[in-house]
């Protein structure tokens, strides 16, 4: 089954919850779905950076159309070109009815968080000022610095580098998964990428040898033209077995060639019998 076949499958198996009133997501009687809207993720973040089928948000939004459904997508983690995009859910052609953001939109400097939705949902009518309050909304400070972020962006030809740098990385990873058999499935966009470690059969997931990596990474003795290095390492997945990588935008190739050379030694000592 090809990727594209199985993001069709599971958009079908969710389909099917429209069928009966069994699984509690379609009043039959009342004729109305019982949830107003779909919230998700274009790309996991804490769930391991899992990439889905490219066709697998286009066929999800015909199913929530038909049902009145809206789809909210969460952009906290992979928005401002992290993906190659400034927004990741532009990768999948669909258009979603709401999108939250934050984090990236100040560069991490001050606590600040937005959203947008389409026209007949958040205009001065139906959505005034004032209409809503966060901890995250608008302050001077948070304000001025995402302007000069998106400033920084009109500046530079974002997609083009996040892309390439991305491309570049990944490569180099899929160059360790072809040394270290506990390199699972290897998997990226952008500047978002994963590596799952898992046992010698390349599938099943090893949370210890990951629990192992991030004890050794920590001690501070990885040696790179004599200098000493340290790794600290993001797991995410279901089972904690994934290696997460979200290096700043700005990362150069020869901080990528570093990283992996990091990677490798660590790697090289944790499988050595």
């Amino acid at each position: 089954m090809t990727k594209e076949e199985y993001g069709h499958e599971c958009v079908k198996n969710f389909a099917r919850m429209f069928e009966t009133e069994y699984y509690g997501v379609w009043d039959a009687k009342a004729g109305k779905c019982e949830y107003a809207a779909f919230y998700v993720e274009p790309i996991q973040g804490t769930g391991g950076y899992v990439i889905p089928p490219m066709n697998y948000f286009k066929e999800l939004k015909k199913v929530l159309d038909q049902y009145g459904i809206l789809l909210v997508v969460d952009e906290i983690q992979m928005g401002f070109y992290r993906t190659g995009k400034l927004f990741s859910i532009e990768h999948f052609g669909v258009t979603p009815d709401v999108i939250v953001f934050g984090k990236a939109l100040t560069n991490g400097l001050n606590p600040l968080s937005g959203i947008w939705a389409r026209e007949d949902m958040i205009n001065p009518t139906v959505f005034p000022p004032g209409s809503t309050h966060s901890t995250f909304a608008s302050n001077p400070m948070g304000t001025a610095a995402g302007l000069e972020v998106m400033k920084v962006f009109a500046e530079s030809d974002y997609e083009t580098m996040v892309m390439d740098k991305g491309r570049y990385f990944l490569e180099g990873l899929k160059d360790l998964q072809k040394q270290f058999t506990i390199i699972g499935d290897v998997d990226g966009l952008g500047l978002a990428l994963r590596a799952e470690i898992c046992g010698t059969d390349g599938f099943t997931p090893d949370k210890a040898m990951v629990d192992r990596m991030c004890d050794e990474a920590m001690k501070g003795d990885l040696v790179v033209n004599g200098k000493r290095y340290g790794l600290v390492l993001d797991i995410g997945g279901y089972h904690k077995n994934v290696i997460t990588l979200a290096p700043s935008l700005a990362i150069t190739r020869e901080e990528i060639d570093l990283g992996l050379n990091l990677l490798g030694q660590l790697l090289k000592r944790c499988t050595k019998k």
